[in-house]
C-alpha cells in the first residue's frame, strides 16, 4: 500500500511533499515532487547518518519515467494494455504494460479515476506509443499541464511552493488531518506542539467567484484591509465557476467570510 505524505523541517514547516509506498518490511519506495527531489534525497541521508540509523538510500529519478492515465477510461485502457486487475485506491502493483515492466500506482492528482505508470525510462517512448495505439478508439490524447493545474485545482489538491510559503504548518494549509500528533517523534513535532496550541493566524482556503478567474498572486480584501492573496486560480467550465486557493488571513482566530 501507499501513503500520500508532507516533509516538515524542524520548524514544523511543510517543504514538500509526496508518496511512501511499502514494497516489504525493510524496503519502501518514496516519491516527491519533480523539482524537490534531489534536497529531499540530501534531506533524508542527514537525517540517516544523524540519527545513525541502518538504511541504504538509492536515488532512482534519472532512471525511471511516469506516465499518468487519468479519467473514466484509464481502467479500461489498463485492460487493453494487459492488467486485468487494476490495484486499488492508494494501491500500487508491479506489472508488465504492452510488455514493458511497470509499478501501477493508483492514485489520483487529478480528483479523476488515475494511474501512475512508472517504468524504465529507457522503455518510455514504446510505452507512450503503446499507450495511444491501445486508446485511439476511446478517445484517450495527451493532457497539457493546464489541463493537470484545472482538475487538480477543481479537486483542491496543493502545490507545495506554489500553494505553501514559506511558514506554512499542515494547519495552516489545512494538513493537520494528515499529522500523527500521538506519534512519539517525527521531525517538526515539538514545532507543532507550540505552534498548534496558538490562535489560527491564516490558512489556505478554496474559493469561487462568477466571472473570469482573477491572475494568481492577486490580493484579498475583507472590510477594505488586506486579507490575503490567491496562490492558484483558473476557470472552470463544468463548473462555469472560476476556482482559487488562496492564503487568507484570519481575524481574531476566525476566517472571514470573504
Amino acid at each position: 500500500r501507499s501513503r500520500y505524505v508532507v516533509l516538515l523541517d524542524e520548524r514544523g514547516y511543510v517543504f514538500d511533499d509526496g508518496l511512501v509506498a511499502k514494497e516489504s518490511d525493510t524496503r519502501y519506495a518514496l516519491t516527491f515532487t519533480s523539482g524537490g527531489s534531489s534536497h529531499s534525497e540530501m534531506w533524508l541521508r542527514d537525517w540517516a547518518a544523524g540519527w545513525e540509523m541502518d538504511v541504504r538510500i538509492a536515488n532512482l529519478t534519472y532512471s525511471l519515467g511516469a506516465i499518468n492515465l487519468t479519467g473514466p477510461y484509464s481502467r479500461g485502457l489498463l485492460e487493453r494494455l494487459g492488467l486485468t486487475e487494476p490495484p486499488e485506491f492508494m494501491h500500487f502493483a508491479d506489472h508488465k504494460l504492452a510488455g514493458i515492466p511497470c509499478r501501477v500506482y493508483r492514485l489520483s492528482f487529478t480528483g479523476e479515476l488515475s494511474y501512475e505508470l512508472h517504468h524504465p525510462a529507457l522503455h518510455s517512448i514504446a510505452l507512450w506509443r503503446a499507450i495511444l495505439k491501445e486508446g485511439k478508439s476511446l478517445g484517450v490524447r495527451p493532457h497539457g499541464l493546464e489541463a493537470l493545474s484545472l482538475l487538480r485545482l477543481e479537486k483542491g489538491h496543493i502545490i507545495v511552493h506554489q500553494d505553501t510559503d514559506f511558514d506554512s504548518t499542515p494547519r495552516r494549509i489545512q494538513h493537520e488531518w494528515m499529522v500523527k500528533m500521538e506519534k512519539e517523534r517525527f521531525l517538526g513535532r515539538q514545532a507543532l506542539v507550540r505552534t498548534n496550541a496558538l490562535d489560527l493566524d491564516k490558512a489556505l482556503v478554496g474559493l469561487q467567484m462568477d466571472g473570469p478567474a482573477p491572475y494568481e498572486g492577486a490580493t484579498l480584501r475583507y472590510a477594505d484591509n488586506y486579507a490575503g492573496f490567491v496562490t492558484s486560480s483558473g476557470y472552470s467550465p463544468a463548473l462555469g465557476k472560476s476556482l482559487m486557493l488562496a492564503h487568507l488571513h484570519t481575524f481574531g482566530g476566525t476566517l472571514p467570510d470573504v
